[in-house]
């Protein structure tokens, strides 16, 4: 028996299908950086491999980029910072995880770009 999807939003912004749905479904793009990397977030919780596809700058996309290979179950999202200038931006977050019995935390500073006025995720560095 498969678990049932919860209804809220794994980004932590309410309901799923009111805050990240829309941008998994292709009827809206986000407006900042923050939303773009929420969005990202809940796809790999929910498994959105092609979103994640989507929205990853053809430049820094790995060719190798499989969601089944390495994709923990996430749990909590937290935005510590985040700043745009012009076409660049930077969300600063940790991410909580589990692998088996274990929890875990990945904090990263992502970039990003607008080209043709849509944001994509370029890189991320961790922080320490």
């Amino acid at each position: 028996m498969t678990k049932p999807v919860s209804k809220k939003c794994p980004c932590g912004g309410g309901k799923y299908a009111k805050c990240c749905e829309p941008f998994h479904a292709g009827t809206k793009h986000a407006r900042t950086p923050e939303e773009l990397m929420r969005s990202r977030y809940s796809a790999y919780a929910r498994g959105r491999e092609q979103y994640l596809r989507d929205t990853w700058h053809a430049s820094s996309l790995p060719s190798d980029f499989n969601l089944a290979d390495d994709n923990p179950t996430w749990l909590q999202l937290q935005i510590l910072a985040t700043g745009t200038h012009g076409n660049r931006g930077y969300v600063h977050f940790k991410a909580y995880f589990q692998i088996d019995d274990d929890i875990g935390v990945m904090e990263e500073q992502s970039h990003f770009v607008r080209e043709n006025g849509r944001w994509y995720y370029l890189d991320g560095e961790g922080v320490e």
